[in-house]
């Protein structure tokens, strides 16, 4: 994951683990920053399981002490559980942009989080219902269980749709009260697009070349499986997803149009997507939502150093910050897939049909990183693994 990353241009990551690899996190951040690996710089963040206030701020301290600079997931429990986490962080000068619970979403939405202290939203869970046009919670099929993962993301499919339109008294008044809270969005888009094009995401051509057999063997459709629900997966739920995107994008294009921050996050390693190509996707559908490609770079750089409070250290290219350089081949402003380590088709001078693009180097810290020879030794360990798993069966 680190090589791929690294391939792909990408220079600080935010690490996510329960507290139980917390410590493994912290010594890799420590070897990362020691450019003792290969490795993008790492803060490690951590995701809680606490059900009440007091397990809440105990756990919040635990990590804090541990090296935990952020939480990125929190609470099953009540809503008190996950406002006494944000009060805790904010105490301790810890970030929180939080992968929130469904569960929870009637009691505790994005916004109410938002004033309780998060600081940014990942993923978009819990958000659309802070301004859904009736009612405190999605509308769901009399028979929904939560624990059916087909079910749960049939019925997310559907719920952008039950929001207050673009415009609306609600929509606008939700923007300006995030806004005021200078709250951050990282919407994953990448991660979910296997919702409205199983097929294509499936098959894309860096997943044939870079996926790792044993994630190949977790995403493969099976009933009840974590994010395997793509069994009798319909055209309609496929297009049910798409205007879920078509909603979702208008709302992250209108908030960043209104000053609000936006960053770029992948969430990879889920639904058939790779860790440093599933980014570069998440920049183009960050294009398809209304951004423009510069804007679209700036999520990448300048606003997610911002998020992450090391715009003192990197994000732009700037005297006496890190030297965090990237070099491609091609212009991304014409382009964004300039940045897939696959390349793209391109025509030669010639006339002939060739491979153009690609990251030429990654510099971290002033260190210079083959991308080319990051990626091909990835590859040549995935068919390895596909090689003794093929032989094992």
């Amino acid at each position: 994951a680190f090589k791929l990353l690294l391939g792909h241009g990408v220079t600080s990551v935010t690490s996510m683990q329960d507290e139980s690899k917390l410590a493994w996190a912290v010594q890799l951040s420590g070897q990362s920053a020691r450019n003792a690996i290969d490795a993008p710089r790492i803060q490690p963040w951590v995701d809680l399981a606490v059900s009440t206030p007091e397990e809440a701020r105990a756990a919040v301290k635990r990590v804090h002490a541990a090296g935990a600079v952020g939480i990125g997931e929190g609470s099953s429990g009540t809503p008190d559980a996950a406002k006494a986490i944000f009060a805790e962080a904010n105490r301790l000068g810890m970030r929180v942009s939080w992968h929130m619970n469904p569960r929870q979403a009637s009691r505790l939405n994005a916004l109410d989080a938002a004033k309780a202290g998060m600081h940014g939203l990942a993923n978009w869970y819990n958000l659309p219902e802070a301004m859904l046009a009736g009612g405190t919670h999605q509308e769901l099929p009399a028979d929904y269980s939560f624990s059916d993962v087909r079910a749960r993301f049939r019925a997310s499919g559907r719920l952008w749709k039950q929001t207050a339109p673009p415009g609306s008294e609600t929509y606008e008044r939700v923007i300006k009260e995030f806004l005021a809270l200078d709250f951050t969005f990282e919407p994953t888009f990448s991660v979910y697009e296997a919702n409205r094009d199983y097929m294509g995401t499936r098959n894309a051509e860096w997943n044939r070349r870079f996926l790792h057999p044993v994630l190949e063997k977790e995403f493969t459709p099976v009933q009840n499986g974590r994010f395997t629900h793509f069994y009798d997966w319909s055209s309609t739920d496929e297009v049910e997803w798409r205007n879920n995107f078509r909603l979702w994008g208008q709302f992250v294009n209108d908030y960043k149009n209104r000053g609000g921050r936006v960053v770029a996050g992948s969430d990879a390693g889920y639904m058939w997507t790779t860790y440093g190509f599933a980014l570069i996707r998440n920049l183009e559908m960050m294009q398809e939502a209304g951004f423009t490609p510069f804007e679209a770079l700036l999520t990448a750089t300048a606003k997610s150093a911002e998020h992450l409070k090391l715009a003192d250290k990197v994000g732009t290219v700037e005297v006496g910050k890190l030297a965090d350089l990237v070099v491609v081949r091609g212009n991304p402003l014409e382009n964004l897939k300039v940045f897939y380590g696959t390349g793209f088709d391109s025509l030669a001078a010639d006339g002939r049909i060739v491979r153009g693009g690609g990251v030429q180097t990654t510099i971290k810290d002033g260190i210079v990183y083959d991308a080319a020879k990051l990626l091909a030794e990835v590859e040549q360990s995935v068919q390895q693994a596909r090689a003794q798993r093929g032989a094992a069966n």
